[in-house]
């Protein structure tokens, strides 16, 4: 191990490499041993194995990601210690992390490729920087079950319970992912529960700048119960997202376990094919591309949801977003039926306060069937109040066009609506456009689409329920469901009073506004 002085005094540190060059160590896990705090660990090109941990305040840094790849383990790299965990301060600069397989003690894992590892107390772990590193191809699983510890009874007993988190990453501490990459990463199999397919964060904050998290997935087999976040999974702290592309990621459930299990509804979901925000985060998205995400649910026998194809902020969860871009996210639901548990869709989903700046929510896409009972489906954004405490949500300088909500059915009931917003809680609007959005019912028995552009009024609780229009437009929006059939609210449907000031609803199919 080469060691080179960088300071002079007591508080000296030192410059350590790794590869074939004379003085240099061959492994990364002996460089790392070596190493005290402050040190800089040098991996030069090449593939190096990983199965390491960082427990020093030091600067590792790679050739580039192209040129240095640290790959296998489980995780490819641990970083925390036992003593004051939140003192640690490391960097993880160009380099690629991949191949990893995390299982931990078989049916609780985390951290596929790198995990930033709790305080022995479940606390604040380190502090981390990931720069121009690109994540790729790790892997967060089971490798046996437990006894659901809620107690959830299946159709022989307990269900069966295992889960994974962060297929790329797991935070629990205060990381920043800058000018990287992290992607094809996924929690799966034999899982009841998949968090965060991308990144799973908790208790710290985590903050992604510049980068692009791509192709990730949350997708349990078997007894799967929960495909949560598909690209980035946030339990709980703060959330920033900033410059990012997240992309192409994947929450998906697909499994057979029947709608009840000893007399009590069996609770399953898919969401948050993008971004999950747990309770009592604050999160902050700007300057981002949300796209192309998906989350979907199938169990023909069983009544799981489907909701949220970009971003789900859960809970007392705050949001403030600006200049951001969600588009072309799907949701796909084929349960037994909705009859339980209400419809699936929705793209973009606030359950406590938050703003909405200057961005666009476009061109998504739900579609919700069942064979023979009770279909619904709603779509883009959707503000809701679960918990009797109404929450203010403002959208201002913003375009909501050409989202689509299908609800369909071969033998039972359809329903479809709000497929631009769905508002149960208090929202007001100013200077949105609302246009081109299409509610779609299709069954042979009462099909019914409301609210092409919104749907407004109590729905999951309530009142109070306001939505105040202002110096907006609602136009060219429509529902349909099926000849013969009476639509209403192809613009608006409402069942409580609503405010407009300076708001134009015009040209919207068949109606512009019921109950108005």
């Amino acid at each position: 191990v080469a060691l080179v002085p960088e300071a002079a005094g007591a508080s000296a540190t030192a410059t350590l490499c790794v590869g074939p060059a004379a003085g240099c160590s061959a492994t990364l896990s002996t460089a790392l041993a070596h190493a005290h705090d402050g040190d800089t660990v040098r991996v030069g090109p090449g593939r190096y194995a990983g199965g390491v941990t960082i427990d020093k305040s030091i600067r590792l840094v790679g050739a580039g990601a192209r040129r240095t790849v640290i790959r296998g383990g489980g995780p490819v790299i641990t970083i925390g210690r036992a003593k004051d965990p939140t003192g640690l301060r490391v960097s993880v600069i160009g380099m690629t992390v991949s191949g990893g397989v995390a299982t931990g003690n078989g049916f609780e894992s985390r951290g596929g490729g790198i995990d930033i590892a709790p305080s022995p107390k479940f606390g604040l772990g380190a502090t981390v920087t990931v720069r121009d590193v690109v994540v790729a191809g790790n892997e967060a699983t089971a490798t046996r079950t437990a006894d659901s510890p809620s107690g959830v009874k299946c159709p022989k007993g307990f269900c069966p319970y295992a889960r994974a988190r962060g297929g790329g990453i797991a935070n629990s501490g205060r990381l920043t992912v800058i000018d990287s990459q992290v992607r094809g990463n996924r929690v799966d199999g034999p899982l009841s529960d998949a968090n965060g397919g991308g990144i799973f964060s908790q208790f710290g904050s985590l903050r992604v700048i510049f980068s692009v998290v791509s192709g990730n997935r949350a997708a349990p087999t078997g007894i799967g119960r929960f495909a949560e976040g598909g690209a980035i999974f946030v339990d709980s702290g703060a959330l920033t997202v900033h410059g990012t592309r997240v992309a192409g990621n994947h929450a998906e459930l697909i499994t057979s376990w029947p709608i009840n299990g000893q007399g009590t509804l069996i609770d399953m979901n898919a969401n948050s094919g993008g971004v999950h925000i747990g309770d009592g985060t604050n999160a902050v998205v700007t300057d981002t591309v949300i796209t192309g995400n998906v989350a979907a649910a199938v169990d023909p026998v069983g009544e799981p949801l489907a909701f949220d194809g970009a971003l789900c902020v859960c809970g007392d969860s705050t949001l403030r977003m600006n200049n951001t871009s969600v588009d072309h996210n799907r949701v796909y639901a084929q349960p037994a039926t909705v009859e339980d548990v209400g419809a699936s869709g929705s793209t973009l989903e606030l359950d406590g306060p938050g703003t909405i700046t200057n961005s666009r929510i476009t061109d998504n896409t739900a579609v919700v069937h069942t064979a023979d009972r009770q279909s619904a489906a709603t779509n883009a954004l959707a503000v809701y109040d679960f918990f009797d405490n109404p929450r203010q949500v403002t959208v201002s300088d913003t375009v909501i066009r050409g989202n689509r909500a299908v609800a369909t059915s071969d033998r039972g009931t359809a329903v479809a609506y709000g497929a631009g917003v769905l508002n149960n809680s208090l929202l007001t609007m100013r200077r949105v456009v609302i246009d081109g959005n299409h509610a779609r019912a299709a069954s042979p028995t009462s099909p019914t689409a409301q609210g092409g552009g919104i749907w407004n009024g109590p729905y999951l609780s309530g009142p109070p329920v306001r939505l105040a229009l202002e110096h907006s437009t609602v136009t060219g929006n429509s529902v349909s469901a099926g000849p013969g059939v009476a639509t209403q609210g192809g613009g608006v449907y409402t069942t409580v009073a609503i405010t407009r000031q300076h708001t134009t609803i015009v040209g919207n199919h068949p109606d512009n506004c019921f109950g108005c």
